[in-house]
């Protein structure tokens, strides 16, 4: 009799747990957290890689004045320099005739001068006519000009004696030497470039597939690595009609509107505002990732559903934005807790 009575309260106590347990396997979705669904509007950045470089507005491309052969660069890049300031020196045959034909008129004209005023003095005494005058004064006076002329071929040349110096033509930062010592310049040689630091463009390398959200000569809002907090402003001044076919990419020219914080060559991550666009809204913790896609749980009228999602972006108030949800749909706060496998 006591065995009988040990087995039916055994019997009564696994059909109670089954019970309870069959019980709190119905109300688990009753109790599991859940929040609504809601739908604001959302920031649409373009994000890309980018390039501080000189606006071709402020780049001046230095050749040599005369053809010769490179002597020496007195500057280097990233050093400033002033208007008129000597950058570079060349040998140059066409500066050492013209210096001699500078000597030989010089001497010419010291002599022309002197018979002038010889023949003036003769002719005020009526020694010799007026047209012998005439003639002296003509003589000194077309060498003048000759020697005039030399001279200011010289000063353009930047000459002296065989050489000619390549002057920087405004204040600026050499930003690029293509040539070197020993080679051989004419007018048509680029030798360096002078940029100045307050004309920039910033080039940004935009995906091909975010071009349509990209006008010229709008205006936009951006955001820089280097300054992470710090909200710029500019225009875009061209897209350039050329893809890298191995990244997909196209250069977007971006004039900044404050020139200031950005250094020629700077390397950055930047992300272009390009209007706002409507998304669902959850918590971070709502959204799962399993075998290479976005997932969320919905509670539905007691029942939890797993129902797949585009993820967007994540914003940073902890949020993220979906696509794939309706507006006041609700799901789970927390799957990971909250659904067992």
């Amino acid at each position: 009799m006591k065995i009988r009575w040990i087995l039916l309260t055994s019997i009564i106590l696994v059909s109670c747990t089954k019970e309870e347990k069959k019980a709190e396997k119905h109300e688990k979705p009753q109790s599991a957290q859940a929040v609504q669904v809601v739908f604001e509007n959302v920031p649409d950045f373009v994000e890309a890689t980018g390039l501080v470089q000189p606006d071709k507005d402020g780049t001046v491309k230095i050749t040599a004045r005369s053809a010769g052969t490179l002597q020496s660069i007195k500057v280097q890049v990233g050093d400033r320099v002033k208007r008129g300031q000597v950058l570079a020196v060349v040998k140059s045959p066409d500066t050492t005739d013209l210096y001699a034909q500078k000597l030989s008129l010089s001497a010419q004209l010291a002599q022309a001068e002197r018979l002038f005023k010889l023949k003036k003095e003769l002719y005020q005494v009526g020694a010799i006519p007026k047209s012998e005058l005439m003639d002296a004064e003509t003589n000194y006076q077309v060498l003048k000009a000759q020697l005039r002329g030399i001279e200011e071929k010289l000063k353009i040349l930047g000459g002296g004696m065989g050489t000619s110096n390549i002057v920087s033509p405004m204040d600026g930062v050499v930003y690029q030497i293509s040539a070197h010592v020993g080679d051989a310049v004419d007018q048509a040689t680029d030798i360096l470039s002078i940029v100045n630091p307050s004309k920039v463009v910033l080039t940004a390398l935009v995906h091909d597939r975010d071009l349509p959200k990209i006008k010229v000569g709008e205006r936009v809002e951006f955001f820089v690595s280097t300054y992470p907090h710090k909200k710029f402003e500019g225009r875009v001044k061209y897209v350039s009609d050329v893809e890298d076919p191995d990244t997909h990419t196209v250069k977007v020219y971006i004039e900044p509107t404050e020139r200031e914080p950005f250094k020629i060559n700077m390397f950055f991550n930047i992300r272009i505002l390009a209007g706002q666009k409507p998304y669902a809204l959850i918590p971070k913790k709502a959204l799962l990732y399993q075998n290479g896609k976005f997932y969320v749980y919905l509670l539905k009228e007691g029942r939890i559903i797993k129902k797949e999602v585009n993820f967007v972006k994540e914003l940073e108030d902890g949020r993220v934005a979906v696509m794939g949800v309706e507006e006041g749909q609700k799901v789970l706060s927390n799957p990971i807790l909250e659904v067992t496998p």
